[in-house]
């Protein structure tokens, strides 16, 4: 038996994956392909999501399944569902563009901290 705190829990999950990618319940019930008001159930603890329901909605939301259900306490950055949502609407050349930026300074090509002095530099 599912407990009233562990419903809560999930439905909190859910609602803040969500919103942190700034999706509306309308557009995951059209990937779910079920109606917008079993989403809002979901979120609000009210209706129980399904095995396969919870593994399509931790591959919509970018985060594993644990963390949906409250086992995994990793936190999520709030800089990604920001990321998501200032790039959201960008060209495909501008997100390629975007990506290969990130990659760039995942890579460490930037030197990080002070820079360096040259010889013949006044400091």
């Amino acid at each position: 038996m599912v407990s009233e705190n562990e419903l809560e829990v999930v439905a909190s999950r859910i609602r803040e994956a969500r919103e942190s990618l700034g999706l509306t319940q309308e557009e995951v019930s059209g990937a779910l392909g079920i109606p917008r008001t079993s989403v809002h159930a979901m979120e609000t603890g009210k209706r129980g999501v399904s095995a396969l329901e919870l593994r399509r909605l931790a591959r919509l939301y970018q985060r594993r399944v644990e963390w949906l259900l409250g086992e995994d306490e990793a936190p999520v950055a709030a800089a990604d569902g920001a990321l998501y949502r200032a790039t959201r609407d960008l060209s495909i050349e501008d997100k390629d563009q975007v990506l290969r930026f990130a990659e760039f300074l995942a890579a460490g090509a930037v030197p990080r901290g002070p820079r360096p002095t040259h010889r013949g530099d006044r400091a």
